[in-house]
């Protein structure tokens, strides 16, 4: 069966609003939840939950936090991947993070220990 220009019209309309509505969210690994915003190839790190407080965003490299985030990082969004290291008694913990990843509360975790960010454990 042969579909008519209309019916071909309002698929062609649905489908490209779909591409759109998914490129928006592949673009930032942003919880619908929040207003919160990281650029895009960064992770980005704040010193309060739920995406509050101070922000900072890592976009590569081996970075010691500045003082206000290190051991005080609340919450985070990664669009991109990375790791969380913790330089604790002179040993690396490392914890890698991936693009998507995202937590609103990383106040009862790793969120307390984290001193730098890198590419790669």
């Amino acid at each position: 069966m042969k579909a008519s220009k209309p019916m071909r019209s309002v698929v062609i309309a649905g489908v490209l609003a779909l591409a759109t509505v998914t490129a928006g969210q592949t673009a930032q690994a942003v919880p619908s939840s929040t207003n919160a915003t990281c650029p895009s190839n960064a992770i980005c790190l704040w010193t309060g939950v739920s995406y509050s407080g101070a922000q900072y965003n890592w976009t590569g490299g081996y970075k010691d936090l500045p003082a206000a985030w290190r051991d005080h990082s609340y919450s985070f969004i990664a669009n991109r991947s990375g790791a969380f290291i913790d330089w604790s008694g002179g040993q690396k913990v490392c914890r890698s993070v991936s693009r998507g990843h995202y937590a609103a509360r990383y106040d009862t975790g790793f969120g307390k220990k984290i001193d730098a960010v890198a590419d790669t454990c």
